[in-house]
């Protein structure tokens, strides 16, 4: 039996952004960093949510918050829950402000910073990247089957321990939000 979760995330950080080109040649203008939907509206990518939650390759909930039952409970996530955006396109969250108007690249609430970050090697790498501001929503719909691995309640406490994450880039700096179910 499925059971649908609905919920909204309403950032209490900014979030910022910093979208791979597809090879390490290329290098994007600061604009050009965010996901986009065919709307050409900032949005996240629902595969980046899954990533968050389950993700074995990078910090995600279940590698930071459940030890050794963190293999368990990300194949819950992947093979057992699927996550849709709310609105026209369900593999692209659109990021609105607390109106629930769009954010756009040419949107002026953005803040474009430019800061150092430091590689693995701790060399310098300076870098600039696009901010939108703390209030941000995005709306996603997870549905949940039955399984072996995670209960529900373990799902909605993902979707909580996400937020002490944040979603986007230089997070847990950015990206960090809050949780309210419908």
């Amino acid at each position: 039996m499925a059971e649908i979760i609905t919920t909204t995330l309403t950032g209490i950080r900014p979030i910022m952004f910093d979208r791979y080109p597809g090879d390490n040649k290329t290098t994007l203008e600061p604009l050009d960093k965010f996901y986009l939907d065919s709307n050409g509206q900032c949005s996240i990518p629902v595969l980046n949510v899954f990533s968050l939650l389950a993700a074995w390759n990078t910090q995600s909930v279940a590698k930071r918050f459940y030890g050794r039952e963190g293999k368990g409970i990300a194949t819950g996530v992947m093979s057992f829950c699927n996550i849709e955006a709310i609105g026209d396109d369900p593999m692209m969250a659109v990021i609105t402000d607390a109106d629930g108007k769009p954010y756009t690249p040419d949107d002026e609430r953005i803040n474009v910073m430019t800061h150092v970050a430091r590689t693995a090697q701790a060399t310098p790498n300076p870098t600039t990247r696009p901010t939108i501001p703390s209030g941000w929503k995005v709306q996603l719909r997870f549905e949940y089957q039955e399984n072996e691995f995670i209960k529900i309640p373990t799902l909605r406490k993902m979707i909580e321990q996400g937020g002490y994450l944040g979603l986007g880039t230089f997070r847990p700096i950015f990206g960090r939000y809050t949780v309210d179910y419908h």
